[in-house]
């Protein structure tokens, strides 16, 4: 299956989640969301949340409101077991859960993106493990030869 055929998709369900997608590329806007996603993956489920049992639930927030990604795009991340939709979990004071297990999760909200060139864009990613562990953060992703690449945190910091 292609990425292009995957993320078709996605191309209808962002059009039809914020009027500010209209004249813009979906294809594009899927894979700069995969490649954040992917990035937040990585840095949220090391080998010892892995161990631990740690699942990390995916929302996209296009410019509207926060979703669970639809089959489509979880597809893409069908290879690992540790990842769910947005839906399949749940915030509890005591932390994030998986609601059918209780497994302790992260829960990841990718959106919306700020497109900066048309080979950059900033992306807002909210995560929340629990009242302590919460951030909201911009990723820098830009486009290589190869596809998309989420580079991290965008860190702002200036003389006091």
């Amino acid at each position: 299956m292609s990425f292009r055929s995957v993320f078709s998709g996605v191309s209808v369900w962002a059009l039809a989640c914020t009027p500010a997608a209209v004249g813009s590329d979906p294809a594009r806007e899927a894979a700069v969301f995969e490649a954040v996603l992917r990035q937040q993956i990585k840095e949220h489920l090391d080998s010892a949340e892995r161990a631990r049992g740690a699942v990390v639930c995916l929302a996209i927030d296009p410019g509207g409101a926060p979703q669970s990604p639809p089959q489509v795009v979880m597809a893409r991340f069908s290879g690992d077991a540790a990842v769910r939709r947005l839906a399949q979990c749940e915030s509890r004071p005591k932390g994030a859960v998986e609601l059918v297990s209780l497994r302790p999760a992260v829960l990841v909200t990718a959106g919306p993106i700020d497109w900066v060139a048309d080979d950059e864009a900033h992306v807002s990613v909210k995560y929340f493990r629990n009242a302590r562990q919460s951030a909201l953060r911009k990723y820098r992703v830009v486009r290589e030869q190869s596809g998309w690449f989420c580079l991290g945190p965008i860190l702002l910091d200036g003389p006091a």
